[in-house]
């Protein structure tokens, strides 16, 4: 058995321990320094980047332009390049960033993927560790039941643009299609404009993203009927949005965290982590602890996954091991932890070093 020793969390909180793992498993958590250990750090669960664009790595940075002229579909920069881009480079640069994910310690990440069925499927292929969730969109920016249908056969759900883009009734048609065959719905939903949240809500999204220009009714909405939000500060802040994380706090939503465009921002959750903390510095809350709930737990509740914040014996490996700064664990993981920072990844019996 190996060893890996320093501040632990666990459902408790954080302690001065050690865990022993095997075989894909946790086997022991304990008080204390472990004899040998083969890396001594800060003891987490792995991260979960809740919003992802990967493929849109391959856009070059336009500062000229503004959202609608990058992003909007269908005729916005990244949707012209996307359609026109070689599959084999599409491939290859979202494995880049997957990789570059597994190395920041990323074990799932759910990514809102444009293109139809050929590009589900061609996310598809980047498939590993850390684990994807597809969330497929159609061609168009309408419903036509046999194309949702086959996308659905690769894609772990839909992930639409704003409903500002689309004629209502398609949408509708578009969320109840893809929930009755079991699969999640989640939507862009206030990100340069306010739109509807009655209209939001009743297309029954298991997850809506951004939120930027939600009112405080909106957001108590959402958490009343336990839609979580995920947000994505850094790429929001590129365009001048800044995500009202103090007021979700307050509303009680159950907030995640994402990276959202690759041109944009590179997938990694530690930096996310530091920007919404100082983000919330700035909004007035003191304490950022709860940045660790968004990176750590908030995600995986949003997959059904049912596990405490901590590391528990009898568990799989799904864990990292982050350089210690001295400091207090939570504190230091937000806001003074970097991409060089993580020491060691073990997801199951597959273990990695850091940033490299």
């Amino acid at each position: 058995m190996r060893y890996a020793s320093g501040k632990v969390l666990t459902p408790e909180g954080f302690i001065d321990g050690h865990i022993g793992f095997d075989s894909g498993y946790i086997q022991e958590v304990g008080k204390g320094k472990a004899k040998d250990p083969v890396v001594q750090g800060v003891i987490t669960p792995t991260l979960v980047n809740a919003h992802t664009h990967l493929a849109d790595y391959i856009v070059p940075m336009d500062l000229s332009m503004s959202l609608e002229e990058l992003v909007a579909p269908p005729k916005g920069l990244k949707h012209r390049m996307l359609e026109e881009a070689n599959d084999d480079i599409l491939v290859k640069s979202m494995i880049k960033m997957a990789n570059l994910m597994r190395q920041r310690g990323i074990s799932r990440y759910i990514d809102f993927r444009e293109g139809g069925l050929r590009g589900a499927k061609l996310l598809s292929l980047s498939k590993g560790k850390p684990g994807v969730v597809i969330m497929g969109r159609p061609q168009g920016l309408s419903f036509d039941k046999e194309e949702i249908d086959t996308l659905l056969r690769v894609a772990d759900g839909v992930g639409a643009s704003s409903l500002s883009d689309w004629d209502y009734s398609q949408l509708l048609a578009l969320a109840e299609f893809t929930k009755s065959k079991g699969k999640r719905f989640g939507i862009h939903v206030s990100e340069r404009e306010r739109e509807d949240i009655d209209k939001v809500l009743d297309l029954k999204p298991d997850f809506v993203v951004h939120m930027n220009k939600a009112t405080s009714g909106d957001l108590e909405a959402c958490a009343t009927q336990g839609v979580p939000i995920v947000v994505c500060p850094r790429s929001n802040l590129f365009f001048g949005c800044e995500t009202p994380l103090a007021e979700m706090l307050k509303a009680g939503a159950s907030i995640c965290l994402g990276t959202d465009n690759g041109m944009l921002c590179l997938p990694d959750v530690l930096l996310e982590m530091e920007f919404a903390g100082r983000l919330l510095r700035k909004q007035g809350v003191k304490d950022v602890s709860s940045v660790l709930d968004m990176a750590i737990i908030n995600g995986r509740k949003l997959l059904n996954e049912t596990i405490s914040i901590g590391i528990e014996p009898g568990t799989p490996c799904d864990f990292m091991v982050t350089r210690s700064h001295n400091g207090n664990p939570s504190t230091d993981l937000v806001l003074r932890s970097s991409s060089i920072d993580p020491l060691m990844v073990c997801m199951g019996k597959e273990i990695w070093s850091g940033a490299q």
